[in-house]
């Protein structure tokens, strides 16, 4: 068996007003070259310029993300000048920006998340737009996470509710990945376990997180880290990615505007039932905790959606239910019509 390399953050601070001693961090890792703070323009002035100006004493950089693209990407690298550790403060298009620059820059990653709205927050990949296409590339793990709840529970219940959904949809993922085995592929029992438990850790609290409570946003924050950790453990995203996932990308592909969680979570209900799963314990704990379960709720057609799952069969060479059963139309059909997705 091939040696397996395993990257996890060193650091990892959850708790109220911890993105107050970035600072501190730094002297703890022993970073004291130039940062580059990354924000787009809503979370500089929630976190990234206050983050900015803690730093100024090591001569930090700030870039202000305009997309989540790979030409932004070389365009923030380029501009960037030397650094020597890329600070992202801000949801997932401002956290895979930073991941990749880490990369091209070949410097430290640290990631302050300002929702709590996907599961790539510890992953080594990053999801970059090329043109109309989004891209899996290779992105840094973090070698901390700040995780400040008084800003969290201050973002809104849309992305709150996305987070939720990307994790909770772990259940559909790893029901696929061991499908998987069959055609010999990789699989870790370890990363599936724990991909499970942050899934059924989140559905327990969900009531907690769909009233936005302290409580409930740190148990999605935990779950989701517990999520990213498992995708490192296995060393892809299968423990976090099945069928489900296909679906979102092809619904990207087709120039959707919905959440990349509230999309995973409402085909994960759909997929759960193709597999013969318990899909509606699936859809009752979205609903509690606010987030979407019909393809109506997040904009999208029944046409658009039906065309999605038959096409995410051949997405990307990953063997899930969709091959199992051989997906069809009629059958995509049957599924949405008995979970009510469409």
């Amino acid at each position: 068996m091939e040696p397996h390399v395993l990257e996890l953050p060193r650091k990892i601070i959850i708790g109220k007003g911890v993105s107050g001693h970035i600072m501190e961090l730094c002297r703890e890792l022993r970073i004291m070259g130039r940062p580059l703070v990354l924000a787009d323009p809503v979370t500089r002035k929630i976190a990234g310029q206050r983050i900015f100006n803690d730093l100024e004493c090591l001569d930090a950089r700030m870039e202000i993300v305009k997309e989540s693209s790979i030409a932004e990407m070389e365009r923030i690298s380029h501009a960037s000048g030397p650094i020597d550790v890329v600070i992202s403060v801000g949801g997932g298009s401002v956290i895979d920006l930073g991941k990749a620059v880490a990369v091209k820059k070949k410097v430290d990653f640290i990631c302050v998340p300002t929702a709590p709205s996907h599961d790539g927050i510890v992953s080594a990949t990053a999801s970059l737009r090329d043109g109309r296409k989004k891209s899996s590339i290779e992105g840094r793990v973090p070698l901390a996470i700040v995780a400040d709840i008084a800003i969290l529970r201050k973002s809104p219940a849309r992305m709150i509710a996305s987070g939720f959904s990307d994790v909770v949809s772990n259940i559909t993922a790893v029901h696929d990945w061991k499908l998987a085995r069959k055609t010999g592929e990789y699989y870790s029992e370890y990363a599936a376990e724990l991909s499970v438990l942050a899934a059924k850790k989140a559905m327990q609290s969900s009531s907690l997180i769909g009233r936005g409570s302290e409580r409930g946003i740190r148990n999605l924050m935990q779950a989701l880290i517990t999520s990213g950790m498992s995708m490192a453990l296995a060393g892809s995203s299968r423990p976090a990615s099945g069928a489900e996932h296909a679906i979102s990308h092809v619904l990207d592909s087709m120039g959707s505007k919905a959440l990349h969680g509230e999309q995973c979570g409402v085909a994960s209900i759909v997929t759960a039932c193709l597999q013969g799963q318990d899909w509606w314990k699936l859809r009752e704990s979205m609903k509690k905790a606010g987030a979407a379960t019909t393809a109506k709720e997040i904009g999208i057609s029944r046409q658009k959606f039906l065309k999605a799952i038959v096409k995410a069969k051949s997405y990307r060479k990953r063997y899930t239910i969709l091959d199992e059963i051989g997906i069809t139309a009629d059958k995509a059909a049957m599924a949405c019509k008995d979970t009510g997705v469409c």
